[in-house]
């Protein structure tokens, strides 16, 4: 993905999953984290700071782990999938819920 592409996602993202105090386009990689029983989408910037969503309730799951998963989210009836790091196949993958179960891609 080029700079162009990489912003305007950022912009689409800041729309519809915005993060607390911060741009899409600040972070240099995502990642889930399982603090409590729900996991939580971590999203570390530049200068080193990590945030969180403004609703943490549109994350949804993610497939892959480590730095940059392929992420779901939940934008009012639809579901938005974002590939943050190496592209993955999602058309036949279940994603991780955030409770831990396994979430089809089309509910």
């Amino acid at each position: 993905m080029n700079r162009r592409e990489r912003n305007k996602t950022a912009q689409y993202l800041d729309e519809i999953a915005p993060l607390q105090g911060a741009s899409h386009s600040e972070v240099v990689d995502y990642s889930v984290a399982v603090p409590f029983f729900y996991a939580e989408l971590r999203a570390r910037l530049a200068n080193g700071q990590i945030t969180r969503l403004i609703d943490s309730s549109q994350f949804l799951g993610w497939l892959g782990y480590g730095a940059n998963p392929t992420l779901l989210f939940a934008c009012g009836d639809q579901r938005v999938v974002v590939a943050t790091g190496s592209e993955q196949d999602v058309t036949h993958n279940r994603f991780i819920a955030r409770n831990g179960g396994h979430l089809p891609l089309h509910a």
